[in-house]
């Protein structure tokens, strides 16, 4: 793998949000019994993403799969669309509907807990960061929908680009600027599709926000890391680099504005 530096101080404006890199299902045994929870768990993880972008410093992940815990998810069940499929905070179903216990886990008092303090980190590292920071929502997903999944169109692109649309929403010439340079590099992006929006947090500084999403089939090969793994990396950091050329920390390329 590329070996790259992270003391460049050029990144610090940007806090990287990697909810979904964990894999541990904690109390779970290897048994039949959980063979599909285990398996949906490999299937959902957002495999190697904190590997794809090591040269961000300022970086949050979580250990728990996220069948333990979805810290994408709003807390609120009556907020979160995919509550409706048990698959809000806390899940209650693999990725076909199909029901699981997971009172296995233990007391989902103490994953309630770990959210909220994942999310307290959230607002403390954007507001260390201060006015015109930018969260980056890093995440990657399957070459084909999952039965959960909302949108079922195929076939997906490479990259996906989600953005809110409030006060974080990138303004329009950032987004068609990164859409246009991915373009360039010969992969396929939509915007807002197949995965939308972007993690917020309430805080006292000014941020945008952007979802990066990629397609496992970018940087995987039978569920392998692939070769040319360095050159994917390169092209990752170059494309963050070139964001940041785009709006850097003191340019207030906001959409509201």
């Amino acid at each position: 793998m590329e070996k790259v530096g992270v003391s460049s101080d050029k990144y610090a404006h940007i806090v990287a949000w990697m909810p979904h890199t964990g894999t541990y299902l904690p109390h779970v045994p290897n048994v039949p019994e959980f063979e599909r929870l285990r398996q949906d768990a490999q299937l959902l993880a957002d495999w190697k993403v904190d590997e794809l972008y090591a040269f961000l410093p300022n970086k949050i992940t979580s250990v728990y799969s996220r069948f333990a815990v979805d810290l994408e998810r709003y807390a609120d069940d009556d907020k979160e669309p995919m509550s409706r499929k048990g698959m809000g905070m806390l899940y209650t179903r693999l990725t076909d509907g199909t029901p699981f216990d997971r009172s296995v886990f233990g007391a989902d008092a103490f994953f309630a807990q770990y959210y909220h303090q994942q999310h307290n980190l959230l607002k403390t590292r954007l507001e260390e960061a201060g006015n015109g920071s930018l969260l980056l929502d890093l995440h990657s997903f399957n070459l084909y929908p999952l039965p959960c999944d909302e949108d079922q169109s195929v076939p997906r692109p490479d990259i996906c680009l989600g953005f809110n649309q409030d006060k974080t929403r990138p303004a329009d010439a950032v987004i068609e600027a990164i859409r246009s340079f991915l373009a360039a590099q010969g992969l396929n992006v939509k915007l807002n599709s197949p995965f939308s929006g972007a993690m917020t947090a309430n805080t006292s500084v000014r941020y945008t926000a952007l979802m990066i999403e990629i397609n496992k089939s970018f940087y995987l090969t039978d569920g392998k890391l692939c070769g040319d793994l360095a050159q994917k990396i390169r092209l990752l950091r170059t494309t963050v680099d070139f964001l940041c050329e785009q709006e850097p920390k003191n340019s207030r390329l906001f959409a509201g504005n």
